[in-house]
């Protein structure tokens, strides 16, 4: 257990430096402060029912252990019971994370509507709900740490869109845009939407992204980019029209096949379609990052205003029933371990719980 903590340490700090020693310093600093607790670990969980949300369950209603063994609970925050009375503030804010991928290859201008933003994620939401905006290709950059300032927001997204480059990093990216999220302190409910086609220049192992997000309690929420365009391909030939057998040609006329698009060999289609499975495949490993650490992710058919204030309408659901769950772990380790921590439903008839998992060292 030492060697695994002393390992998933060890590939964290490996894997940020790397792309840490090109990475450009923070642009501004939001000035976001929180109160902190050394010791308290928070657990972020959803509790649902047919997809309706279960509202106003407290300490009574779940259990915590770790490794194995039960927990005293500190205290439950969440979404409260219909009609009941406005309750004290939660202790515990929530950081949205935007990470988009500027490469050359995926950059979209007007990819996010500022309206929706506001509207979806500012307006309709809890005062403690900040939002932080981060971009990569071959450096990541922190363009606004977390903060509900719009015109501070809209200038950090814009500023994605001038720093077009080429070079797409995208799990070192993940990795230390939640490291240097997580870096800030506090505790604080944090998720991550992660705009990419999923296409990594590099070949660091997703497994890895899994880890760290768990370990750091960061579900992920990836919004794959350009794959109905793949699909859109694949069906057409694979970027050059479908081939079909060429007739006999006649005397003295070359045999050739002829391909619509000016794709004149079955050979070539068949590597074109071959090359074609193989970026879907990157692209499912891509979002399957989502559901294994505890997030979701979105295969838009096509990319608009429409389906962006849908996304962000998911995220702002998330946040607004999200349930934490807080304990103070009973002992701490003369050298640092990892620990297995899980949130379960007394009673599992009240619904289905999602998330309430995390690996923490101490």
């Amino acid at each position: 257990m030492k060697a695994a903590a002393r390992l998933l340490a060890g590939l964290i700090a490996v894997s940020v430096l790397a792309l840490g020693q090109d990475s450009e310093a923070p642009v501004e600093d939001s000035g976001f402060v929180i109160r902190t607790e050394s010791n308290l670990v928070v657990v972020p969980l959803h509790v649902y029912e047919k997809k309706q949300s279960v509202d106003g369950l407290g300490k009574a209603s779940f259990e915590l252990y770790e490794d194995g063994v039960k927990q005293d609970i500190a205290f439950v925050e969440g979404p409260a019971a219909e009609g009941a009375p406005p309750g004290a503030a939660r202790s515990v804010p929530t950081e949205i994370i935007f990470l988009i991928d500027f490469s050359l290859s995926v950059m979209m201008r007007g990819l996010l509507d500022f309206t929706s933003i506001r509207t979806t994620l500012l307006e309709g939401l809890r005062k403690d709900v900040m939002i932080s905006v981060y971009g990569f290709a071959d450096t990541l950059k922190r363009f606004t740490g977390p903060t509900r300032d719009f015109a501070r927001l809209k200038r950090a997204i814009e500023l994605t869109y001038e720093s077009e480059a080429l070079g797409s990093r995208v799990y070192e990216a993940i990795i230390q845009t939640a490291r240097d999220a997580s870096n800030r302190g506090g505790n604080v409910s944090r998720m991550m939407l992660v705009f990419s086609d999923g296409f990594s220049t590099t070949n660091i192992n997703p497994d890895l992204v899994v880890q760290v997000a768990n370990a750091l309690a960061i579900p992920i929420y990836p919004v794959i980019l350009g794959h109905s365009e793949l699909t859109d391909r694949y069906n057409q030939g694979g970027g050059g029209g479908v081939w079909r057998q060429p007739r006999q040609p006649s005397p003295g006329q070359e045999r050739r096949s002829q391909i619509p698009g000016g794709t004149r060999n079955p050979a070539g289609l068949l590597r074109r379609q071959s090359n074609i499975r193989s970026q879907e495949s990157r692209q499912a490993i891509f979002a399957d990052i989502g559901p294994r650490t505890g997030g979701q992710s979105f295969d838009p058919e096509v990319l608009n205003n429409i389906v962006v204030r849908k996304i962000l309408g998911s995220l702002a659901d998330l946040a607004a029933t999200e349930y934490i769950v807080g304990y103070y772990p009973s002992s701490v380790d003369e050298e640092l371990s990892p620990h297995q921590v899980q949130v379960r439903l007394v009673d599992e008839e009240v619904g289905k719980l999602y998330g309430g998992r995390r690996v923490i060292v101490h």
